[in-house]
Parts: C-alpha cells; sequence; structure tokens
C-alpha cells in the first residue's frame, strides 16, 4: 500500500523541477535571441515602408542573410530597400537584444518565484519563525534547528569533519 502512495505521489507533484526550469528558460532564451533580428527587420520595415515584413516562407534566407551580415534578405525587394544601412540595423538589433536579454531576466525571476524553484522556497523568515514558536523555544532548539552554529559544547565530533 505505501508503493502505491509513493507511485500516486510521483505523478500529482506537477511542478518543476531546478532542472526543468533551467532547460526551459534556456530554450525560450534561445528561440528569442534568435526571433529578435527578424523582429526588429519587420519593426523598422513596418516604420519604413508601412508594413510589417517578415520573410515568411524564406526564413533559411533571411538567416543565411544575417550570418553575412546583411538584412533584407527573405523579404520583398521593395521592403528590402526601404530598409536602413545594415550598420543601423545591427544597433538596433543590439538594442533589441538586450531589451530580450532584461525581459527574460525579469520573467525568469518572477518564474522561480510562482514555482518555487528557489533555495530558501518554504523556508520561514526569522521573524516568522520568532512569531510563531517564540524566541524562547527557538533558543532552546537552536542546536537542533542550526546544529553547525549553535553545536553543544562537549561533543564529539566525528572523525575527519572539523
Amino acid at each position: 500500500m505505501s508503493m502505491e502512495r509513493s507511485r500516486r505521489a510521483r505523478f500529482t507533484n506537477v511542478a518543476p523541477t531546478a532542472g526543468e526550469f533551467k532547460v526551459a528558460v534556456l530554450l525560450a532564451g534561445l528561440f528569442f535571441f534568435l526571433i529578435t533580428p527578424l523582429v526588429v527587420q519587420g519593426g523598422v520595415a513596418w516604420a519604413a515602408s508601412g508594413g510589417f515584413a517578415l520573410p515568411n516562407g524564406h526564413l533559411l534566407d533571411a538567416y543565411a542573410g544575417l550570418l553575412h551580415g546583411h538584412f533584407g534578405a527573405g523579404l520583398h525587394r521593395g521592403v528590402a530597400d526601404t530598409l536602413p544601412s545594415d550598420a543601423v540595423m545591427w544597433v538596433l538589433t543590439l538594442l533589441g537584444e538586450v531589451l530580450v536579454l532584461g525581459a527574460a531576466v525579469v520573467v525568469g525571476m518572477w518564474m522561480r518565484d510562482l514555482t518555487g524553484t528557489g533555495s530558501r522556497h518554504g523556508l520561514a523568515t526569522p521573524t516568522q519563525a520568532a512569531e510563531a514558536l517564540g524566541v524562547p523555544r527557538l533558543r532552546k532548539s537552536a542546536a537542533v534547528i542550526r546544529p553547525d552554529l549553535y553545536a553543544r559544547s562537549g561533543r564529539r565530533t566525528p572523525v575527519g569533519s572539523k
């Protein structure tokens, strides 16, 4: 019966582990890093020609152009001609990447706090512990709560440790 309970417990805990959280954040970051130059290109094309332009159907051509340092590959000729010089586009892309990175850090920290994957999730603050248990009880139990800080004097330490 206890074996069945442990199986059930494994499948009911749906909170992401710290490793899953890191992988999800890295994959999302990679996606946004790769899509930002195209979004900046589309936004600049919208400002210049009045239409948001993405390289629909020509994604590989667009990334090949970016790898060679040129924007506008994979876009219609009229839209590509309205784009400013490649140097200006790279500066705008760099600003876009910084903005995306900042947003990713904020969202990642928010998600970490929301899902509880932080190292202190579920731990009471010293003030909360004092309110719940009372200061005299905390002082009396200090050696049990934090044996690394409040070890009783005269206790033998295991061989090989401090």
